[in-house]
């Protein structure tokens, strides 16, 4: 008997789809209109919606049983149908023409689904071949590298400009949040992930970093010192490290207490 897990792939289903509208409404709109009053920057507040698209997905993604991308990547669509005409109502700095309008919305169905895409490998839905899962202990598992950058770069960025105007906390508390962030990002990619991924976070958190860089270099032309951006990846790539390994030792524990308990 098929259980609600392994659902037929093609069923569409769209509770799923007006639980992610509520879902980025509440993320990608409540982040879009938080961070508005405190940084006055229409990269900035492109990135945070930007981001909200990711999260959203990711949640639906991830919490839904079955592999629900395409209703994320729906409901990400009309939530930015939604927001372009809050956005148009209401006013801001994103100054609004067809061609961005039509951007606007090519990316919250794109980034929707990268987040469902993300939030479903979390959750390990998927499934992996035999012979995948044998290598999964050896080579390196660029999936787990990708959802490592996805993440990271969507939890520091949130946490840099969502957090400060929310909380009404100065730039030095941001900064350690965003720095717990790499290690968070690397505990979760080390717990959820099969296999022993260690490397894959720590390499994704460099390379968070560096995304991170280009869009301060040449999105809000801030200029960086290279010895900065140095830094930065040793501790991208370091708390990343860290962060994975606390997540393996936790998914040992939790597999060992499994193992010993009643089947």
């Amino acid at each position: 008997m098929a259980s609600e897990t392994t659902d037929q792939p093609n069923t569409f289903h769209w509770k799923w789809v007006a639980v992610g509208v509520v879902v980025g409404l509440v993320i990608a709109g409540a982040s879009y209109f938080i961070v508005v009053p405190t940084f006055n920057s229409e990269p900035i507040q492109t990135l945070v919606l930007m981001m909200g698209f990711v999260v959203t997905g990711a949640i639906v993604g991830y919490f839904s049983p079955g592999v629900t991308i395409r209703e994320a990547s729906v409901a990400g669509g009309i939530v930015a149908l939604i927001m372009l005409a809050m956005v148009a109502l209401l006013g801001s700095r994103i100054s609004l023409d067809i061609v961005r309008s039509v951007l606007a919305l090519i990316l919250g169905v794109s980034l929707s689904w990268v987040g469902a895409w993300m939030g479903e490998e979390l959750q390990g839905s998927r499934g992996h071949p035999e012979e995948e899962t044998k290598r999964m202990f050896t080579d390196l598992q660029w999936r787990w590298v990708w959802i490592g950058i996805v993440l990271g770069f969507a939890i520091n960025v949130l946490a840099v400009f969502l957090i400060p105007p929310l909380f009404n906390i100065n730039l030095d508390v941001a900064l350690a949040v965003f720095l717990l962030g790499f290690m968070i990002t690397g505990f979760v990619v080390g717990y959820k992930s099969p296999g022993v991924t260690l490397k894959e976070p720590a390499i994704a958190g460099a390379i968070a970093v560096v995304l991170e860089w280009v869009f301060v270099q040449f999105i809000m032309k801030l200029d960086v010192s290279g010895g900065v951006l140095a830094f930065g990846l040793v501790l991208g790539f370091f708390l990343s490290l860290f962060g994975a390994w606390l997540g393996e030792r936790y998914q040992i524990s939790v597999a060992a207490r499994a193992g010993q308990s009643p089947a």
